[in-house]
């Protein structure tokens, strides 16, 4: 069987297996691609080595890609997929807005009562409006902080991605031999093509060091407008604030007149229905939301304190065709309602955690190190055997082993992220028999790994 090169976050090549013969109608259309769409992809996370995967219908738990392969679908656009694919909450809400004829630039009653339901979910927010994707909605919420504060820049966590724009594309997943001091990080451009002055203005401070973020902070709250806090690490794989990160956090922006914006993309409806800050007990001034939100539907929302809201309604102008779109905005409203009570959300969390049993025994058994961290569905296995605290320790973690692991896994049905810094999900279609089947090839890769002696 052909080697492939897999590359990682960093930019390095690992090498790994893959069976092309299973694949060959996936790497005719890549070939296919290449001419038309750069990497073959419309988004570079998607890129795959030898070549990315074409598939062609989605069903729960399930993805079948143009070869005919039917694989567990560990993926599940970045975690979007709340319900799975196909769900009927989200589709029949969906058909019976499309009947409705109304789609983009209109209000209606229902923009109302979705902005209603969610402040229920979210009683920490007290308004809300609605984007389309989620950097749309940071760059929302940095307009308002820079009009309420008079300041021109922002803070951001080391690694946390807030989009692709050149305010917050700054150091994510960086080169560790460029990126400076743990306690003082150097900020870096995510991607080439971004304003230098932009990627300069942003500074950059650590995760799960609260000493550190909040001494960077103070020295530099005259020129911050906003901090923005992935509260868990979700970016680069699972990683949960430590004790006392997130309050210090809090602590430091009130006494410095420094808004803080939680990003909620990942977290909102997965590690509780009021996010991690109904989780954690931490009330942002601003938040980001998406993913979940809709079901996987294209939607994000910006909510907070009033005060700063009412600046999206003065100097600080907050508009877009597609914003509140109709049939995306049905499908939230299903949504929210069905997580409304907490009974998925929690189903989230018990196969979370029996994911993660499953796995530290079968680790243990094989004679593995390795680490599984998860919550509300969100997932990835660290290849280390020092704790995984930020992102890098989680970028020392072994690649190869973890691409050893993932190629195993997709010989075995179930389709994971490539990279070992990216973050695998499951969503309330994966139960029972799927959930098993997940487990039993785990258990079975982490065999192989050990026998390959990566």
């Amino acid at each position: 069987m052909p080697t492939g090169q897999c590359e990682t976050r960093d930019g390095t090549e690992e090498a790994y297996v893959i069976q092309v013969s299973k694949y060959a109608q996936s790497d005719e259309l890549y070939r296919r691609a290449l001419q038309s769409i750069p990497q073959g992809t419309h988004s570079s996370s998607r890129k795959d080595s030898p070549h990315p995967f074409y598939f062609r219908r989605g069903e729960g738990a399930w993805v079948w890609d143009i070869d005919g392969n039917r694989l567990v679908d560990c993926v599940l656009g970045n975690g979007a997929l709340v319900f799975g694919h196909g769900s009927p909450i989200v589709r029949e809400a969906v058909e019976e807005a499309m009947a409705a004829g109304l789609e983009s630039g209109l209000e209606t009653q229902l923009s109302v009562e979705v902005s209603e339901l969610f402040l229920r979910l979210v009683p920490t927010a007290e308004q809300v409006r609605f984007a389309t994707t989620g950097t749309e909605a940071v760059m929302h919420a940095i307009h308002m902080a820079r009009a309420a504060t008079g300041r021109p820049d922002i803070a951001k966590i080391e690694a946390a991605y807030h989009g692709w724009y050149d305010l917050v594309f700054v150091s994510t997943w960086p080169d560790l031999a460029k990126a400076g001091q743990p306690e003082n990080p150097v900020s870096l451009p995510g991607t080439g093509g971004l304003n230098p002055a932009a990627v300069g203005s942003t500074l950059v401070i650590p995760f799960n060091d609260a000493a550190g973020a909040v001494r960077l902070l103070e020295a530099n709250a005259g020129r911050l407008a906003a901090v923005f806090v992935e509260p868990v690490l979700i970016d680069v794989g699972y990683i949960p604030p430590t004790p006392g990160y997130l309050e210090a956090i809090r602590e430091a922006t009130d006494r410095l007149g420094i808004v803080l914006v939680f990003d909620e993309l990942l977290t909102g409806f997965r590690v509780a229905v009021g996010g991690a800050q109904e989780r954690y007990g931490i009330r942002p001034d601003l938040s980001i939301w998406g993913k979940a939100l809709a079901g996987g539907q294209i939607l994000s929302a910006v909510a907070g304190r009033a005060d700063l809201m009412a600046e999206s309604a003065g100097s600080a102008g907050f508009v877009g065709t597609f914003n509140g779109h109709q049939w995306s905005l049905a499908a939230a409203r299903a949504s929210l309602t069905a997580l409304a009570d907490g009974a998925l959300v929690r189903q989230l969390e018990d196969g979370t955690r029996y994911l993660a049993e499953r796995f530290d025994q079968a680790a243990q058994r094989a004679g593995v190190e390795a680490k599984f961290h998860g919550g509300g569905g969100h997932f990835q296995c660290y290849f280390t055997s020092e704790p995984v605290r930020d992102y890098r320790s989680a970028a020392r973690a072994d690649g190869r082993r973890y691409t050893c692991f993932r190629t195993a896994m997709l010989d075995r049905g179930v389709f994971l992220v490539p990279g070992y810094t990216g973050h695998n999900a499951i969503s309330t279609a994966h139960e029972g028999d799927v959930l098993e089947l997940v487990a039993d090839a785990m258990d079975a890769s982490l065999e192989e790994v050990a026998a390959q002696g990566n």
